[in-house]
């Protein structure tokens, strides 16, 4: 079994508007260690996020046994010796990844709302009964048209890793040339910011002309019968005024559905204004 969890811990910000990390360390803790823990929203030296805190580093102590690889959106200097403003989405891992690529996704124009980069981090996993890829992002919020284009790229992206393991090139072993396959069996999780009702979500999980490259809502794969879990503002009821929803997900490509073991939602924890979902895989 492979145990994988996604959550959007608003940096650390729980409802009563406290940020403690360690809080978000205690809910994984106490529902059990994930192999691969995918984090959004997480803060590097914003005065905003706990007087600047590097939370990278911060999660990195509370999660010793990990490696970590952070995927920042944006990479700005407060001035020589300052240190770095960053902000984007990190990836911790007790199974050693055989490469980690960070996408930044398009951002279009768009004049009458505020918004910020997003990326994707790539991670391929190598596993005793084969390899696949997890994908960690945050869509965006504001713009609906940055956020179909960012399914676009996600989309491309997979297709591309698709095309490089069927036809790979020229492999150069020991030099930066050396080829790490791509793997067709893909899982991305985070916060897409769109609901099961809407458009992006149609178009994230519209068919491919290569039905094994279709990605498949984990839940509806695993539940087809149930309604989707609530993922984000059952506590917080002030950012959230329309109440509990759902915007975060398990998509998986359709030759890992057989794969699927238990998909759940933590409901009970408010440490963040998201719920910590996750997947467990045979594997």
């Amino acid at each position: 079994m492979l145990t994988l969890v996604s959550w959007n811990i608003q940096y650390g910000k729980g409802v009563d508007g406290q940020i403690d990390l360690s809080r978000i360390s205690q809910t994984v803790h106490k529902d059990g260690l994930p192999d691969i823990l995918c984090l959004q929203e997480v803060s590097r030296n914003y005065p905003s996020t706990d007087d600047g805190a590097d939370q990278v580093q911060q999660l990195q102590k509370l999660f010793p046994d990990y490696e970590s690889y952070y995927g920042a959106v944006h990479d700005r200097s407060v001035g020589k010796g300052k240190g770095r403003k960053q902000f984007g989405n990190l990836i911790l891992t007790r199974i050693s990844p055989a490469q980690v690529l960070h996408h930044l996704l398009p951002s279009p124009a768009d004049s009458k709302v505020k918004c910020m980069a997003r990326q994707v981090t790539e991670m391929v996993i190598t596993t005793s009964s084969g390899n696949f890829r997890v994908m960690n992002t945050h869509l965006e919020y504001f713009s609906e048209k940055q956020q179909l284009a960012q399914v676009r790229r996600i989309r491309e992206i997979h297709e591309e890793a698709s095309a490089q393991y069927r036809n790979p090139g020229i492999d150069l072993p020991s030099t930066p040339f050396e080829i790490v396959t791509r793997p067709e069996s893909m899982i991305i999780c985070g916060d897409f910011n769109f609901t099961p009702n809407s458009n992006a979500y149609q178009k994230m999980t519209a068919k491919f002309e290569d039905e094994n490259l279709d990605l498949v809502n984990a839940w509806t794969a695993l539940y087809p019968d149930k309604l989707h879990p609530t993922t984000c503002g059952v506590f917080d009821h002030n950012q959230w005024k329309k109440g509990p929803h759902c915007r975060d997900y398990f998509f998986i490509s359709q030759n890992m559905t057989q794969q699927i073991h238990l998909l759940s939602v933590n409901a009970e924890s408010n440490a963040s204004d998201h719920q910590p979902i996750r997947l467990v895989l045979n594997v």
